[in-house]
Protein backbone atom coordinates (compact mmCIF):
# COMPACT_ATOMS: atom_id res chain seq x y z
CA UNK A 1 0.00 0.00 0.00
CA UNK A 2 3.14 2.35 0.97
CA UNK A 3 4.40 2.07 -3.32
CA UNK A 4 1.15 3.01 -4.51
CA UNK A 5 0.85 6.26 -2.00
CA UNK A 6 4.08 7.11 -3.09
CA UNK A 7 2.92 6.64 -7.11
CA UNK A 8 0.11 8.79 -5.95
CA UNK A 9 2.33 11.51 -4.47
CA UNK A 10 4.19 11.37 -7.97
CA UNK A 11 1.10 11.51 -10.26
CA UNK A 12 0.04 14.87 -7.68
CA UNK A 13 3.23 16.49 -7.95
CA UNK A 14 3.73 16.08 -12.27
CA UNK A 15 0.37 17.40 -12.17
CA UNK A 16 1.67 20.65 -10.87
CA UNK A 17 4.96 21.03 -12.97
CA UNK A 18 3.36 22.14 -16.02
CA UNK A 19 2.31 25.34 -14.41
CA UNK A 20 5.57 25.71 -12.61
CA UNK A 21 7.29 25.81 -15.54
CA UNK A 22 4.92 27.91 -17.36
CA UNK A 23 5.25 30.76 -14.35
CA UNK A 24 9.46 30.08 -15.03
CA UNK A 25 8.90 30.74 -18.46
CA UNK A 26 7.09 33.93 -18.12
CA UNK A 27 9.73 34.90 -15.63
CA UNK A 28 12.58 33.98 -18.09
CA UNK A 29 11.16 35.86 -20.63
CA UNK A 30 10.68 39.21 -19.33
CA UNK A 31 14.23 38.82 -17.28
CA UNK A 32 15.38 38.27 -21.66
CA UNK A 33 13.33 41.60 -22.45
CA UNK A 34 14.50 43.36 -19.89
CA UNK A 35 18.11 42.17 -20.84
CA UNK A 36 17.89 42.91 -24.05
CA UNK A 37 16.76 46.54 -23.76
CA UNK A 38 19.31 47.12 -21.02
CA UNK A 39 22.26 45.38 -23.51
CA UNK A 40 20.90 47.89 -26.27
CA UNK A 41 20.89 51.06 -24.13
CA UNK A 42 24.68 50.20 -23.25
CA UNK A 43 25.09 49.48 -26.51
CA UNK A 44 23.89 52.67 -27.72
CA UNK A 45 25.07 54.75 -25.49
CA UNK A 46 28.81 53.35 -25.08
CA UNK A 47 30.15 55.53 -28.10
CA UNK A 48 29.27 58.80 -26.59
CA UNK A 49 30.62 58.04 -23.48
CA UNK A 50 33.13 59.70 -21.72
CA UNK A 51 36.60 57.62 -21.74
CA UNK A 52 36.28 56.94 -17.88
CA UNK A 53 32.57 55.64 -18.60
CA UNK A 54 33.71 53.56 -21.18
CA UNK A 55 35.30 51.11 -18.77
CA UNK A 56 32.31 50.57 -16.70
CA UNK A 57 29.88 50.49 -19.77
CA UNK A 58 32.12 47.57 -21.10
CA UNK A 59 32.41 45.72 -18.07
CA UNK A 60 28.21 46.07 -17.89
CA UNK A 61 27.59 45.12 -21.68
CA UNK A 62 29.35 41.84 -20.76
CA UNK A 63 27.53 41.19 -17.73
CA UNK A 64 24.27 42.22 -19.69
CA UNK A 65 25.31 39.26 -22.63
CA UNK A 66 26.48 36.93 -19.71
CA UNK A 67 23.16 37.47 -18.05
CA UNK A 68 21.29 36.94 -21.75
CA UNK A 69 23.41 33.66 -22.39
CA UNK A 70 22.12 32.70 -19.19
CA UNK A 71 18.45 33.64 -19.42
CA UNK A 72 19.31 31.27 -22.56
CA UNK A 73 20.16 28.18 -21.07
CA UNK A 74 17.54 28.48 -18.44
CA UNK A 75 15.08 28.63 -21.54
CA UNK A 76 16.11 25.54 -23.42
CA UNK A 77 15.98 23.98 -19.88
CA UNK A 78 12.69 25.03 -19.55
CA UNK A 79 12.13 23.73 -23.15
CA UNK A 80 13.82 20.27 -22.46
CA UNK A 81 11.80 19.86 -19.19
CA UNK A 82 8.38 20.36 -20.76
CA UNK A 83 9.39 17.86 -23.22
CA UNK A 84 10.18 15.41 -20.57
CA UNK A 85 6.59 16.06 -18.77
CA UNK A 86 4.98 15.49 -21.88
CA UNK A 87 7.35 12.38 -22.56
CA UNK A 88 5.94 11.27 -19.11
CA UNK A 89 2.51 11.93 -19.55
CA UNK A 90 1.95 10.34 -22.92
CA UNK A 91 3.82 6.93 -21.86
CA UNK A 92 2.00 6.95 -18.19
Amino acid sequence: MASISGVLRRLRAFGSLPAQVAELRTMVDEMHRVLMLLNHDVRSGADEALPLFVGYTERLRLDADTAIGAAQVIERQLSELEQSISALRRDG
